[in-house]
Parts: structure tokens; C-alpha cells; sequence
């Protein structure tokens, strides 16, 4: 789901119409003009095209108008009438690639819990005084818990351990303002900041002839479970908010 369908779940909820809001979690949305000029010289009208899951699509087509008029003024709420934008028209559309989203929320389900048994493992090695493999237990936890971040909210994913500024703001710009208080800019750092240690906390310092369990103690262990269920509890949340906004 992007922003607005949100904003546009909400608003409905707001007004005591869970019943078309439930109908909305999935879809996306994309504002288009038309070729007709609206009530400001020379711009254009707009339409909202809302791309839904073909499991409602039905329902929402055939809604009565009443509904369909609540759904276009809830979304003028959003996009009130300016001589920029002046959207006439609400439309419901087939959801693309239905197939691949729905193969890609199930690989991040996946990495979130293969997430948190490496979690898990951490917390046992930590146990154990086995601080290294700790360390790079935590290390996995937060990149298949990033991996599943990128899948939620783009679609796509890093192929490689790691990624840069621009990739991860593309995907900052897609947190729901409900889910601003879990940090998620804080993410990239704790990202980055293990991912330096990847290598180090299973080889060790090879040149130096140092193995990783003469570099790491329980404190740096307990650093990275701190980030590590932090960044693996806020993406399980943005998952569970696009199951069931709130």
C-alpha cells in the first residue's frame, strides 16, 4: 500500500465505513490526468486510479454511487481542489503484478523469521560467551530484517550484503507517519555499522593472525542484540501495520 491509500483508509475508518476500508488494505493507488480541462483555465482534470487485489476488486466495482461519491470526496480530503490539481474521478483497476507482490510479501514473512531465529541464536551465543558468533548472528538478523524492508516497501531488494544513502532514503520515504516513532532512519546506521564487521566477526583479523573470538566481548555482543531487536521489531511492525493499518 503507498501513503494515500492509507490516509484513505483512515478517513473512511474515521467516518464509520470499516466496511470499504477493510476493501482497500492492498491496493495502491496513482493519480492520472485526463485529456478534459477542469474548472481553472487550461489545467486539466484528474483521476484517482485505485489498483486493487482481484479478491475485492468485484466488491468495489460494485459499490452504489453514494459509496463510490463518500470514497472521491475522501479523497479530495487528501488532494483538496488547487489550479495545480482538481481530481473529478475515482476509478478501480486491477492491482498489477498481483503475483509477484503477493510472492514477495511471503519471501519477507520469511526473512522475518528466519530474522528472528537468528536473533535467538545470538542470544544463545551471548549465553554461552561465544561473543563472535554472537556478533554475527545479530549481524544476519539485521540484514534479512532490511532485505524484508526493501521487499514491503519497493518491491525489490539489495542482491548484495550491502546498500547506499540514496537506496535506503527511496525506502524512508515510503514509512507510514504512524511508524515514524520506531527510528527507522536509525536502521541505516546499524546497518552499515555491522555490516563493517561481517567478515571480521567470522575470520577475524587474518593479516594479524587474530581469530574473532579475540576481538569481541560481551559488552560489543550486547550492543549489537540492541540493535538487532530493534531494527528486527520495527520492520515486523511496518509488515503488521500493512496487514491492518491503524
Amino acid at each position: 500500500m503507498d501513503k494515500d491509500i492509507i490516509k484513505l483508509i483512515k478517513i473512511l475508518r474515521n467516518k464509520n465505513r470499516s466496511d470499504i476500508s477493510d476493501l482497500l488494505t492492498g491496493c495502491k493507488s496513482e493519480i492520472e490526468e485526463t485529456d478534459q480541462y477542469g474548472s481553472y483555465l487550461n489545467k486539466f482534470l484528474s483521476e484517482f486510479n485505485i489498483y486493487t487485489p482481484t479478491k475485492n476488486y468485484q466488491k468495489l466495482e460494485k459499490l452504489p454511487d453514494l459509496d463510490r461519491s463518500l470514497i472521491l470526496n475522501s479523497i479530495l480530503e487528501i488532494y483538496p481542489k488547487s489550479e495545480d490539481l482538481e481530481i473529478r474521478y475515482v476509478y478501480f483497476k486491477l492491482l498489477k503484478n498481483e503475483e509477484d507482490i503477493e510472492k514477495n510479501k511471503n519471501l519477507a514473512e520469511s526473512w522475518l523469521k528466519r530474522a528472528l531465529n537468528k536473533l535467538e541464536e545470538g542470544k544463545n551465543s551471548v549465553k554461552n560467551s561465544r561473543y563472535s558468533e554472537a556478533i554475527s548472528s545479530f549481524q544476519e538478523c539485521i540484514e534479512l530484517s532490511i532485505k524484508a524492508m526493501f521487499l514491503l516497501l519497493i518491491e525489490e531488494h539489495p542482491k548484495k550484503h550491502g546498500f547506499n544513502e540514496k537506496e535506503f532514503k527511496k525506502i524512508l520515504n515510503r514509512i507510514p507517519e504512524s511508524l515514524k516513532n520506531f527510528e527507522f532512519h536509525k536502521l541505516y546506521l546499524y546497518s552499515m555499522f555491522w555490516q563493517s564487521f561481517y567478515t571480521i566477526a567470522k575470520y577475524g583479523l587474518e593479516n594479524f593472525r587474530i581469530g574473532p573470538d579475540k576481538l569481541f566481548d560481551k559488552e560489543e555482543a550486547e550492543i549489537a542484540l540492541k540493535h538487532a531487536d530493534k531494527c528486527r521489531f520495527a520492520i515486523s511492525q511496518l509488515k503488521n501495520y500493512f496487514d491492518h493499518p491503524w
